[in-house]
């Protein structure tokens, strides 16, 4: 194989662009890139309101202070390379007090953690899955290329992973991997998700609430946490960035400045491996069946559309619904006369954006019905303004009236919030805890380039850009790099 050999990427989302800005890099002149829908970006919807783009499925860059210029990260390499407008927001925490309006806080699922324990144990336990976080990122332990997988044993599923830890350390590795609306409805949280991206920056959260609930031990409280977890506590970079222009903005100059060709509107239909000739990758353009031929494609679209694309065959097992159930999130962008809760911000600083975490990580889910079909988990504001962005877990079986009555209950932040636009999409589908305790991720790993298909995308990666970013970084020069023993005799441009 050479580098003049046509490559083929599926999906125009953050992990097709970034896999096909890759290939560009390592010198393969030819990089195809279909995408069914009429832009780039894959689920990342936009929309503009008072001349303010506002982002949906896709926002932050990151929840995690790496220290400064975020110094280390993937999505630090990539911004330097393609840089974008961006800005500071904070995130917080948002509870109902016993009145039942809403202040900030600990997340309401810690809260019963710290009561059963002392400040020492609270404290030690921080410390101990910090401990175990460092470990994880030092040796970059995981189920899958670049994710984490703590010190978990192969097949174990949370619930049995926290019957062995202290509960404060299982519950902060948890959160960390199963954040907002990641769980199912209806369904506890089972999956272990290799998120790599919302670490450090929440366990320091996690410790600067433990010192403001336990004033007076406070020195004492510090001298039980590890150097570099003080360290992180003190560091003035910030929490989290954001897309002044929106997301797809960086989609976008990505493309330009790799010259990428993407076909819009021109969904995938089947992928054909044909032996030493390459693979043959039907699609419609213009509602005509077309069909091209590759050396390699990189599959990148979610379970849903791989089912399609594969009809049979040990591919189509391993996306079965069975192994990667379906689940959905509903996206608000709402109009607010004013928010119940005054959140901090620096002196001379604009109205503050942010990223408000409405009682974090499903903590009804399991418990209340109604609102595991549809409730709001998170709310932010992208510009300053009354307008919020606000997405939720869902369920297909409740209709749209429904789901906003649903949603306006747990908007507790509001008063009387006005919906201005809303969307609904497939949220990211990942391998359930059968399919893990099966072996499913090392399947995938086994079978990635047989035949010449790989498949990359956040049901591997994770769904944060740095998640993704890291893993098309370590991922694509492995299967197509020059050191690959299938390129050493390759001519080079």
């Amino acid at each position: 194989m050479d580098l003049r050999a046509p490559v083929c990427v599926v999906g125009a989302g953050q992990t097709g662009i970034l896999v096909a800005a890759k290939l560009r890099e390592l010198g393969f002149e030819r990089v195809d890139v279909f995408e069914a829908r009429p832009r780039i970006g894959g689920y990342c919807e936009t929309a503009t309101v008072a001349g303010e783009v506002y982002d949906f499925q896709a926002h932050l860059v990151i929840q995690q202070d790496f220290g400064e210029g975020f110094a280390g990260t993937a999505i630090h390499g990539l911004l330097e390379r393609h840089p974008v407008e961006m800005q500071t927001e904070a995130l917080y925490f948002v509870g109902r007090s016993r009145s039942g309006k809403p202040r900030m806080g600990v997340p309401p699922h810690f809260v019963p953690l710290f009561a059963a324990s002392t400040p020492e144990q609270v404290a030690d336990q921080i410390a101990e899955a910090w401990t175990i976080i460092e470990g994880a990122v030092r040796d970059r332990r995981g189920p899958g290329m670049s994710g984490l997988a703590f010190d978990r044993r192969a097949g174990e599923t949370w619930e049995t992973y926290r019957a062995r830890h202290a509960p404060l350390v299982g519950e902060v590795l948890q959160g960390l991997t199963l954040y907002a609306n990641m769980r199912r409805p209806r369904q506890p949280a089972e999956s272990v998700i290799n998120i790599n991206a919302h670490i450090s920056g929440h366990v320091s959260q996690l410790a600067k609430m433990m010192l403001s609930a336990y004033p007076g031990q406070r020195e004492a409280l510090l001298k039980r946490l590890p150097d570099s977890l003080v360290a992180q506590m003190n560091s003035t970079g910030p929490v989290t960035l954001s897309f002044r222009r929106g997301f797809i903005d960086l989609l976008r100059r990505i493309v330009e400045d790799n010259r990428i060709e993407v076909m819009v509107d021109a969904p995938v239909t089947r992928i054909e491996p044909l032996g030493a000739e390459g693979v043959r990758v039907g699609y419609r353009r213009a509602g005509v069946a077309c069909a091209a031929l590759y050396s390699q494609v990189v599959v990148t679209t979610r379970p849903t559309q791989i089912r399609e694309m594969f009809p049979g065959g040990e591919i189509r097992e391993l996306f079965d619904e069975r192994n990667c159930p379906r689940a959905w999130t509903r996206s608000y962008l709402i109009r607010v006369g004013s928010e119940l809760i005054a959140f901090p911000h620096g002196v001379d600083d604009p109205e503050p954006l942010g990223f408000w975490v409405i009682d974090p990580y499903g903590s009804y889910t399991d418990t209340d019905p109604e609102q595991a079909l549809h409730r709001i988990t998170a709310a932010n504001k992208q510009h300053p303004g009354p307008y919020w962005v606000c997405f939720s877990n869902s369920d297909r079986s409740v209709s749209d009236a429904r789901a906003w009555e649903l949603a306006k209950e747990s908007l507790f932040l509001f008063e009387d919030p006005e919906l201005i636009a809303e969307t609904i999409a497939e949220w990211p589908a990942y391998p359930s805890a059968a399919a893990m305790g099966e072996g499913w991720l090392d399947r995938v790993e086994a079978m990635q380039g047989r035949d010449g298909i790989y498949f990359a995308g956040e049901i591997l990666s994770g769904p944060t850009i740095e998640c993704i970013s890291s893993f098309v970084q370590e991922a694509i020069p492995q299967w197509f790099g020059l050191g690959n023993p299938r390129f050493r005799n390759a001519p080079r441009r």
